[in-house]
């Protein structure tokens, strides 16, 4: 029953329906024991979550699909969804949204992903030649699939988000261990003519992606280093600021303890107020306050 509504609110595009239904599903007895039937809404949550633009949700369910067969099997009835689109979605999310580690220990050494791979060999490379820097490779690879995936059912709404995404990654991990880059190297790097690159760099750099600036003159990327020299010395004047305030504050107490001057709770049956001053002040003045009680 869970599985028809699933496929029904699939065609609705009711995707809050699908992971409420997809959740009764898994908290049925013995459907664990099931190897389909778990693959199959593990596949329909991350579509949920694509819809939805939650993209490293939707990476992270793909991924965890299982194989099961070894041909193009339709894991959905009517062939909504194919084992070749798991693989493509799966594979675009994960290099939209996972780290650099993430990447390699969830998808490039997942031994169970890399059977969907099989069945679309461009789309294992493309994830191959981002891994290793081949920017330029997996970039004109994306460029080629561009067409075909924007006829795609589920994907066609989110080539746009998913190719920035993959594209502005690309572009700070190929500055990040650099001080300064030049443009025309970059440019050439990612087949990109140099107006363009400056503009996607600024616009990174305006977005806070990217901290470095850009040397118009010189035609170079340089990357902003904080001044540890300047940043030590604020640090060292905040600690002084609070040992000062600290200092001055033990000094008080120490100057009240030693005076004796106190505050006591006053005695039940006497006005029941509190006395203030020091011990000899009180003992003039009997039950009440002394005279020379000092309340400053």
């Amino acid at each position: 029953m869970c599985l028809h509504v699933i496929e029904v609110s699939l065609h609705l595009g009711n995707f809050a329906h699908v992971l409420n239904y997809v959740g009764k599903a898994e908290q049925t007895q013995g459907v664990g024991d099931k190897a389909s039937t778990v693959a199959l809404l593990k596949t329909v949550a991350g579509l949920a979550h694509l819809e939805n633009r939650k993209y490293k949700a939707a990476a992270r369910k793909f991924l965890e699909t299982g194989w099961e067969a070894s041909g193009q099997q339709p894991l959905l009835h009517g062939g909504l969804v194919l084992q070749q689109d798991v693989a493509t979605y799966g594979a675009l999310c994960a290099l939209a949204e996972f780290t650099r580690p993430e990447l390699k220990a969830e998808l490039l050494d997942n031994a169970s992903f890399k059977n969907f791979l099989t069945l679309v060999p461009h789309v294992g490379r493309m994830v191959t030649d981002f891994y290793e820097s081949k920017y330029a490779s997996c970039l004109a690879t994306l460029e080629q699939l561009r067409n075909d995936l924007a006829l795609d059912l589920h994907l066609h709404d989110h080539i746009g988000a998913l190719y920035e995404k993959i594209r502005s990654k690309a572009l700070v991990q190929y500055f990040s261990p650099y001080v300064a880059v030049d443009l025309a190297r970059m440019s050439q790097a990612f087949q990109t003519p140099l107006v363009d690159l400056e503009k996607e760099l600024a616009k990174l750099i305006a977005d806070g992606v990217i901290a470095a600036r850009i040397d118009s003159h010189n035609k170079r990327l340089v990357a902003k280093h904080q001044d540890e020299r300047a940043a030590t010395f604020q640090t060292t004047l905040a600690s002084g600021q609070e040992f000062a305030t600290a200092t001055r504050a033990m000094l008080l107490r120490v100057n009240l303890v030693r005076a004796n001057f106190v505050v006591k709770p006053g005695s039940k049956g006497a006005g029941g107020g509190a006395m203030i001053g020091s011990s000899k002040e009180r003992g003039k003045g009997g039950g009440g306050a002394a005279k020379g009680d000092k309340r400053k």
